[in-house]
C-alpha cells in the first residue's frame, strides 16, 4: 500500500508539473569563446544587457560624478576607475582632457575587457603608462538606448592592476560623460538554435557580453533542435 501511494503522488506531482509548461531544467554552461579576453565573434555592444546598465548609471543623478579633467596626459590625472558611475569630465576650453582609469580583476583571465560609453562622438585615446604605448580599440561603435544620452562605446582589452591614462575632446560644450563596463560582468544567457525557430537547446548555456553570435538566441526550451515546426516543450 505503501509503495502504492508513492507511485500515486509521483504520477500526480509529474502531471502537475507537465501542466505548468517546461521544466527549468539545470543550465550547464558552455565556457568557450567566453574564455577568451574579448568574445570570439564579438563585433557590437549596442543592443545588450550591458548598454541597458550603463545607461541606468547615466539616467540616475545620483551615480554621477563630477571631474574637472587634467590639461595634460599625466599619471596623475583624476581616476575614474569606480565602478557602477557615470563621469561628467569638465575639459579644457577647445582641447582635450585626461582622467586615468585602472580596471580591477574580475574574469581571472589576465586580461579584462572594458567598455567605455561616451555622450559624444569624440576623440578618445587610451594610453599605457607602464609602456606609454596606446592601446587599440577592439570595438568602436554608435549605440542607441531609449532614452539614454550614452551615444558611443569604445571596447579595450586591458591589463588589470595597470593604470591608463585615457585623453578625450575636444567635446562640444567642454564636458562629456563616460560610463565604464566590464564585458565579464555583464554576460547575457544564448543558447544554440540549429533550426531557426527561434528557440534554443536547454543545454548548455552560452554566456556572452556581446550582441548574440550567429546561431544563438535568448528563448530555450526547444525539445527538437532539428525540426523547425516543434519548440517550446
Amino acid at each position: 500500500m505503501k509503495m502504492l501511494k508513492q507511485t500515486l503522488c509521483g504520477a500526480l506531482l509529474g502531471l502537475s508539473l507537465a501542466a505548468c509548461g517546461p521544466m527549468d531544467e539545470p543550465e550547464q554552461e558552455s565556457m568557450g569563446q567566453a574564455e577568451a579576453p574579448l568574445e570570439a565573434g564579438c563585433v557590437s555592444v549596442d543592443d545588450t544587457l550591458m548598454t541597458t546598465h550603463a545607461c541606468t548609471h547615466s539616467n540616475n543623478s545620483g551615480d554621477n560624478v563630477n571631474v574637472t579633467a587634467s590639461a595634460t596626459r599625466i599619471a596623475t590625472a583624476p581616476d575614474i576607475s569606480t565602478t557602477h558611475k557615470q563621469y561628467t569630465l569638465s575639459l579644457p576650453s577647445g582641447a582635450e582632457g585626461s582622467v586615468t582609469f585602472t580596471p580591477g580583476a574580475v574574469s581571472g583571465l589576465g586580461v579584462e575587457s572594458i567598455a567605455f560609453y561616451l555622450t559624444q562622438n569624440v576623440a578618445f585615446t587610451v594610453v599605457d603608462t607602464t609602456t606609454s604605448a596606446t592601446v587599440s580599440a577592439l570595438i568602436s561603435e554608435s549605440v542607441a538606448e531609449a532614452s539614454c544620452a550614452l551615444t558611443q562605446a569604445r571596447v579595450y582589452d586591458l591589463v588589470p592592476g595597470r593604470e591608463y591614462i585615457l585623453a578625450t575632446g575636444p567635446a562640444t560644450g567642454n564636458q562629456v560623460r563616460i560610463v565604464h563596463e566590464n564585458l565579464y560582468d555583464n554576460r547575457d544567457r544564448f543558447y544554440r538554435d540549429q533550426d531557426g525557430d527561434g528557440y534554443g537547446t536547454n543545454t548548455p548555456v552560452y554566456r556572452y557580453a556581446c550582441e548574440a553570435p550567429a546561431g544563438y538566441v535568448k528563448q530555450r526550451f526547444d525539445c527538437d533542435d532539428t525540426n523547425p515546426a516543434i519548440f517550446n516543450c
